[in-house]
């Protein structure tokens, strides 16, 4: 890629792809404020057409301060690039990929975004990946634009989760024991939610830091006075 630079007032002609996460109104002002103390640090990073990869937070800084925006050519680039100049700066949240891949029209995130977006659970973001993902869930396969979404496993888990809340209303919604029981259930078929329900009427789950000890005391305790045949195990991964 051709590389060159330039510095422009004519903030009209700069552009955003669809697939830009959404603005930050914190983080845009954190910028104004630095940029007033410090001047701009970085250039914003665009192509040959104008359209923003990189520096849409610094961009609406610049524009809102009536500053000149400093800016790297990228002839070449694309929407494709997004991710990967973002990536090594200010993190992106799983909801910024989501609605990237959404954006472009890939089914298995546009169907988890409607989840996130219409939730009206205590299960956050991260969990809610992890339950509806079709496999076992790896942050990779999300931000690669890989990921496999499940709306009938992910369904089922959720009612398991809001049938154990009564029974364990301090962390049924948290991610180590939602991940943990997420690894449990896709690894058993036969995990039955209503004997597991009983059981905790009956025995302590203890909750630990980690996924693995978890998940290994979720089997524990729903194995507990059964019978080889009908017992479940722990697949650690």
């Amino acid at each position: 890629m051709k590389i060159k630079f330039i510095e422009s007032n004519h903030y009209q002609r700069f552009s955003y792809f669809s697939s830009n996460r959404n603005l930050d109104e914190n983080h845009v002002k954190r910028l104004m404020y630095s940029i007033e103390l410090n001047g701009l640090l970085e250039e914003i990073t665009i192509n040959e057409k104008w359209q923003i990869i990189d520096g849409q937070h610094r961009f609406e800084a610049l524009k809102r301060l009536s500053l000149p925006v400093y800016a790297k050519i990228k002839s070449g680039a694309s929407e494709d690039d997004i991710i990967p100049c973002n990536i090594v700066r200010r993190g992106w949240t799983i909801k910024n990929y989501v609605n990237h891949y959404a954006s472009k029209g890939i089914a298995d995130y546009t169907q988890l975004q409607e989840v996130m977006d219409n939730n009206t659970t205590k299960l956050g973001s991260n969990t809610l990946v992890d339950i509806y993902c079709d496999s076992s869930y790896r942050a990779s396969t999300l931000r690669e634009g890989r990921y496999q979404f499940n709306y009938e496993k992910g369904k089922q888990l959720q009612e398991m989760i809001s049938e154990i809340e009564p029974y364990m209303p301090l962390y049924s919604n948290t991610s180590k024991f939602v991940k943990a029981l997420t690894q449990v259930v896709k690894s058993n078929e036969k995990f039955n939610i209503k004997r597991f329900v009983s059981q905790l009427q009956k025995y302590k789950l203890n909750v630990y830091p980690n996924t693995t000890d978890t998940a290994k005391s979720i089997v524990e305790v729903y194995n507990r006075r059964l019978n080889e045949k009908n017992r479940i195990f722990n697949h650690d991964k």
